[in-house]
């Protein structure tokens, strides 16, 4: 029991490395702000027939992009979309 909890300590560690921040700067060019269509699940339910449906409804969520300097459309938090300006720096992690 003790080395199974060891084992599953060790590669939870394993997979939190492989999702480390790598810091980067990018230089901003513009900010847009986008929205997207989401579908999600809100349980299941009996339809007309008795037979088991998932009941899904589509949602309106936001994005937040920058584009940078060197080109690229890099996804950010709203935290970080907010605190960028034009012609500034952001720090990204990536």
């Amino acid at each position: 029991m003790r080395l199974t909890l060891l084992l599953a300590a060790a590669m939870l560690v394993q997979g939190c490395a492989s999702a480390a921040c790598t810091p980067v700067s990018v230089v901003v060019e513009r900010k847009e702000e986008r929205t997207r269509v989401r579908t999600e699940s809100r349980g299941v339910r009996t339809g007309g027939t008795g037979a088991v449906v998932e009941d899904r409804r589509d949602v309106v969520v936001p994005e937040y992009w920058v584009l940078g300097q060197d080109g690229r459309w890099y996804l950010v938090s709203e935290a970080d979309w907010r605190a960028a300006e034009p012609g500034r720096p952001l720090s990204l992690c990536r």
